[in-house]
């Protein structure tokens, strides 16, 4: 029989009991569902396992199909339980941070004469608004029919972060910074950012690297491997010069915008915010490669995220 302890902050020690089961045969999951029977609000998704490792880190338990001899768990051991918080789905996380500039572009557009009195707004308004309303309506929907997630759930409290990044910076801001009479119709007359030919190439740029990144996503998806099996590396097009060519032609879309709006300032924080995440995460993705695939074959000669310079 295996027996364990799970403990945590203000809870009171839990043993956990596997009659007839050995460590072989006792998954991390196993031991998310015991907790789970005697506390039914803190659900397996709420729960992050780890076990103390003496003056070391402590080892995470994070993959539910893992026994506890895999993790070299002893019998009558402690394992630590810390609670996530209430959770939310991981797709709806992405629902909800991308609804705010669907509404708010187009809103703050019309509220603007309320706002700054009456003017008539510019062709390039209305473009900036579609382009961004379009951009965000396809992050929805491949967040709801191409993505898919490590994990189901996260803390709620990231729906408040992400959403204040999302719904300020590519609603309010911009719609603070771009929705006004100095771009409106009147005020650009004889700028080259109210030129037919400026806002037709500039948008032509921002919608090829759009549909260029929902191509890198729908080929990623294609790939996708079952959890606990060997990961593949994507090869389309882009894949072959850039490690993480999803995010250049993310981040060349929001270049488009920053440069048909002559750098409006929402749109510069928007590139500037976005470009270092995104080099962020493709820095991680570059080392989880090189560990995992034959560094020669990929990632290869191949630039991370920004050639020439990254």
């Amino acid at each position: 029989m295996v027996a364990v302890t799970v403990s945590g902050k203000g809870l009171a020690p839990i043993p956990l009991d596997f009659p007839g089961k050995s460590l072989d045969n006792v998954s991390i999951q196993d031991i998310k569902d015991g907790v789970a029977k005697r506390f039914p609000y803190l659900e397996p998704n709420r729960q992050r396992l780890t076990l103390p490792n003496g003056k070391e880190k402590p080892t995470p338990l994070t993959d539910e199909k893992k026994t506890l001899a895999d993790y070299g768990v002893a019998a009558n051991t402690t394992i630590r339980l810390k609670d996530l918080g209430f959770q939310v789905g991981y797709r709806w996380l992405y629902v909800w941070e991308y609804a705010g500039p669907i509404i708010l572009n187009p809103l703050f557009l019309v509220l603007s004469q309320r706002i700054w009195g009456a003017y008539e707004p510019s062709a390039l308004q209305y473009t900036v608004r579609n382009l961004l309303v379009g951009h965000f309506i396809k992050r929805e929907l491949e967040s709801i029919f191409v993505h898919s997630f490590s994990r189901p759930s996260v803390p709620i409290t990231f729906v408040f972060r992400n959403c204040a990044y999302y719904w300020g910076i590519t609603g309010l801001l911009i719609g603070a910074t771009l929705y006004r009479p100095a771009y409106g119709a009147e005020a650009l007359k004889d700028s080259i950012l109210n030129s037919p030919k400026w806002i037709g190439f500039w948008t032509a740029f921002v919608i090829i690297n759009e549909l260029l990144n929902l191509n890198t996503h729908l080929h990623q998806a294609s790939i996708r491997t079952p959890p606990g099996t060997p990961r593949k590396y994507p090869t389309g097009f882009g894949f072959q010069w850039i490690v993480c060519a999803n995010y250049f032609f993310e981040t060349m879309g929001v270049l488009g915008l920053v440069i048909v709006t002559g750098g409006d300032i929402g749109t510069v924080v928007y590139l500037s915010i976005a470009s270092y995440f995104m080099a962020t995460w493709a820095k991680g993705k570059y080392r989880r490669y090189k560990k995992e695939q034959d560094p020669k074959v990929f990632p290869g000669r191949r630039w991370v995220v920004y050639p020439p310079f990254l």
